[in-house]
């Protein structure tokens, strides 16, 4: 139950930082929210999101 939490937490607050960045280009924000939906472990997911963002070339 606490690791579904976390998890929840985690997808949250990724979500709310991606909408209220205005800089992320859509395309990012959508490819983003698709790593969000599609990963279950909080450590994982983050790890995907950095080392997305950190390939993305436009």
């Amino acid at each position: 139950m606490i690791g579904n939490l976390d998890e929840k937490a985690v997808k949250e607050v990724l979500k709310k930082i991606i909408d209220n960045n205005d800089t992320i280009p859509y395309k990012a924000k959508a490819e983003i929210k698709t790593i969000i939906e599609l990963e279950n472990n909080p450590e994982k997911l983050l790890q995907e999101c950095l080392l997305y963002m950190l390939s993305y070339k436009g």
